[in-house]
């Protein structure tokens, strides 16, 4: 994929960052400045917020390496590429109509070796990721799911492959009586055909285990209803869902069950403490 056209790419003293067109003014220092913490923010790496100028706050997303890699490199990462595939992916997806976040700038930072990575996207105040939407907003809660369901099935349409899909990625905001829902940290992500029924199925398993797992940490409880509802905003005709929904828990209780035994290999090959 190419840079966006409304990107321009600039570059400062050992950075490189690719602005949207409007915002190239600002210059590359400006986009590496302390950020305020961002309440309630998910993820890696301390999301915050930085003011660009008056009536425009972007959230600042650093990138940082998860599992082993990242008590090893933490945010050091080899080159500038895994931030500009990611604004690819925005711009990808805002071409093909599907509701994602707004992508203002991706930075990347040299030092010596190794490059440190900066997402930028618009700040909107009244979102809120959809389980602390649903538990802000118990009246809107099934318009959400659908709103959900409705922005994932336009994402597949236009070739998303997501690789970590979950419910703290989908931001939504309500509008009178309308419930609207954005995709946002698409990182590792990729544009290709519309996935296959496996593939899809992938991703909506990934979903459904980050439920599985962080349930009691989630701000609300999800139904077999509203999983029903999600997937026929996906596109799932009943009978479709009726197929689906058993090959998607057997599939949901074998990745269960692998990612215990990875863990249980894991712990086994931890060395136990000496005595005394």
């Amino acid at each position: 994929m190419a840079v966006p056209p409304e990107f321009v790419e600039l570059r400062s003293r050992g950075s490189v960052a690719w602005v949207r067109a409007d915002l190239v003014e600002l210059g590359v220092d400006l986009l590496w400045q302390p950020v305020e913490p961002l309440v309630g923010a998910k993820g890696r790496g301390g999301v915050g917020t930085l003011q660009l100028r008056e009536g425009l706050v972007a959230v600042v997303r650093p990138f940082r390496r998860g599992g082993a890699l990242g008590n090893l490199l933490g945010e050091r990462y080899r080159g500038p590429a895994r931030v500009r595939r990611e604004l690819e992916v925005l711009a990808g997806l805002r071409a093909e109509g599907v509701p994602v976040v707004t992508p203002l700038a991706a930075v990347a930072r040299r030092q010596r070796t190794f490059w440190r990575l900066r997402l930028l996207t618009e700040f909107a105040a009244d979102a809120q990721a959809l389980p602390a939407f649903c538990a802000a907003d118990p009246q809107a809660h099934r318009w959400a799911i659908e709103a959900a369901g409705v922005t994932c099935r336009l994402a597949f349409a236009a070739g998303l492959r997501h690789p970590d899909l979950h419910p703290d990625n989908l931001l939504c905001s309500r509008h009178g009586d309308l419930v609207r829902a954005v995709l946002i940290d698409l990182d590792r992500a990729e544009l290709a055909d519309p996935p296959t029924q496996r593939q899809r199925d992938s991703m909506l398993v990934r979903m459904a285990r980050y439920i599985r797992r962080h349930g009691r940490r989630l701000a609300v409880q999800y139904s077999v209803s509203d999983h029903m509802r999600f997937l026929r905003a996906l596109g799932m005709s009943r009978d479709e869902r009726r197929v689906a929904w058993p090959r998607l828990a057997q599939q949901l209780t074998r990745a269960m069950a692998a990612r215990r035994m990875i863990w249980k290999q894991g712990a086994a090959k931890k060395p136990m403490p000496e005595d005394g």
